[in-house]
């Protein structure tokens, strides 16, 4: 990729681009460049107007990914179609967006909270491999209020019915609700049905659960059930 295709990409036309580098120059790891014709490599970054650029994030805005954050309600699926009718996140985006993409971070029918949507299959391996250790934070409502012996055990990991040791966790209580309690779990894996299997291993059961966080994206970002919004690719270079 030139230089000049990098501005390209950005927001200059082709003949703007070749002017604002033969007359302004851009840096290029911090260096000045004026030849539009410079080839750029894939561990170099430029700035642009105060703003940097690698050359992955250059390479993904020419391969048009996109990125959606979705907050999923409860009582919708995660899957292209379900044969028993039921609602699918599929059908929440239908006529919202335009791309086809896919999910990443599924929840569960009765859970809530957010979901990426993307064409971007490097970002997706990425966010879901566990040696990456991309957060996940979520709010779970449960008929009990764990003590601080059993928070630690969640926290220190604990043995689930499957036979598998979760890794370390964050773990504290939010609210109380009588004999009920509102907890915070994050957690930086993503074992099928986790967070439901932490809370079954010390004898107690989920009632609600919603994810507030997945890597740097919040819920903040998706207030309502069903909202989405789509992010900018620079958003997406924080991980």
């Amino acid at each position: 990729m030139t230089l000049q295709k990098a501005l390209q990409l950005i927001s200059l036309s082709r003949r703007g681009a070749s002017e604002y580098i033969l007359n302004k120059g851009v840096k290029v790891n911090e260096k000045i460049v004026k030849e539009p014709w410079y080839q750029l490599k894939t561990d170099d970054s430029i700035e642009f107007e105060n703003k940097k650029y690698s050359f992955s994030l250059l390479k993904k805005i020419s391969e048009n990914k996109v990125y959606y954050l979705l907050n999923k309600p409860k009582w919708v699926l995660c899957t292209f179609k379900d044969d028993f009718g039921r609602k699918t996140i599929y059908d929440l985006i239908k006529g919202k967006i335009e791309e086809k993409v896919f999910y990443v971070g599924r929840l569960d029918y009765d859970a809530s909270g957010v979901i990426l949507l993307t064409n971007d299959g490097e970002i997706a391996n990425y966010l879901l491999r566990p040696e990456n250790k991309v957060t996940k934070v979520y709010e779970v409502l449960i008929n009990a209020v764990p003590t601080q012996k059993e928070i630690s055990k969640l926290e220190n990991g604990i043995t689930l019915e499957t036979g598998y040791k979760t890794l370390k966790s964050k773990v504290r209580i939010i609210k109380k609700q009588g004999d009920k309690s509102i907890l915070q779990i994050s957690i930086n894996e993503g074992k099928k049905r986790q967070i439901k299997l932490m809370v079954k291993a010390l004898g107690y059961k989920v009632l609600e659960l919603k994810r507030v966080k997945f890597g740097p994206w919040s819920i903040d970002l998706v207030p309502k059930a069903g909202d989405i919004k789509k992010l900018k690719i620079e958003e997406v270079e924080r991980l």
